[in-house]
Formats: structure tokens, C-alpha cells, sequence
């Protein structure tokens, strides 16, 4: 079974429509790294770190308080902004582009 691999990329908005945006800054990243986790430790805490700041974007857009997101908020979100890459590809918070593996 061939598995299609995506890359997320993060778009800072409508004035720096060109660059990405990380969800993880260097400053946040070199804390889990200085944390002493372990490696799949430290994964998850990037990947929790990140996930927290996407969050605050989705509930900032959304006008509500983070604590109101639930999973349907979140997938409507994900629905309105995958709407608008496709109108405008540099529009969208995140960016879906193919990544080219043929996993």
C-alpha cells in the first residue's frame, strides 16, 4: 500500500505572505532541548508546543477562548482554511503542499 506523505507550512499572513511561519520558535525549541527529556520526550513536547500555538491562531481567528475549541470547531477551522488555500494559496494559515515522497 502506497502511503502519500504531507508537508504542513505554516504562513505568517497577509503581509509576509512569502515567508513561513513556525509553530515552534528557536527560543521554545531550545528549552526542550536543554529540558533532559529523552528523544520521543522531547518530540512530544515539540509537538505539543506546537500544537498549543496553533491552537492560540485558530482561537484568535475563531473569536473564541481556547478552552471553547472542541473537535468540531477545530475541523470547521481546518475546512475554512484549507477553503481558502485553494482560492488563494497564501492565504490559508497552513500551507498543504505535496511533498514529493512516494511513501
Amino acid at each position: 500500500m502506497k502511503m502519500k506523505m504531507v508537508v504542513v507550512k505554516a504562513a505568517k499572513g497577509e503581509e509576509e505572505k512569502s515567508e513561513r511561519r513556525s509553530f515552534l520558535s528557536l527560543e521554545e525549541a531550545g528549552l526542550v532541548d536543554i529540558s533532559g527529556l529523552s528523544p520521543h520526550e522531547k518530540f512530544l513536547c515539540r509537538l505539543t508546543i506546537s500544537s498549543l500555538n496553533l491552537l492560540k491562531v485558530i482561537s484568535e481567528q475563531e473569536g473564541v477562548p481556547i478552552e471553547e475549541l472542541n473537535a468540531g470547531r477545530l475541523c470547521d477551522w481546518f475546512l475554512k482554511d484549507k477553503l481558502k488555500g485553494e482560492q488563494d494559496p497564501d492565504s490559508a494559515v497552513l500551507q498543504w503542499g505535496d511533498s514529493g515522497f512516494g511513501i
